[in-house]
């Protein structure tokens, strides 16, 4: 009896995971380490470029196409 119940319990635990997953997954898959990347001063995005100071980003979570640059001006790396 209690097979039976582990039966149709762990599909079902399966697809709600796999739902969760698909639904909180922001980042189309992609796995971030979830730090702040200190050596960040300045960060642009598209469109417009318009510097920004981020309270926490890296170059993992910084979103596509932006810009992340070190206090010399430098460029660190960009958003993938």
């Amino acid at each position: 009896m209690a097979l039976n119940k582990l039966v149709i319990l762990l599909p079902f635990l399966l697809v709600c995971g796999i739902v969760l997953i698909k639904v909180d997954g922001q980042n189309d898959g992609k796995v971030c380490a979830q730090f702040c990347e200190q050596r960040v001063a300045t960060m642009k995005c598209p469109p417009g470029n318009k510097p920004t100071r981020p309270s926490c980003v890296n170059c993992c979570t910084a979103k596509i196409g932006c810009k992340l640059f070190r206090s010399d001006g430098s460029l660190l790396c960009t958003g993938t």
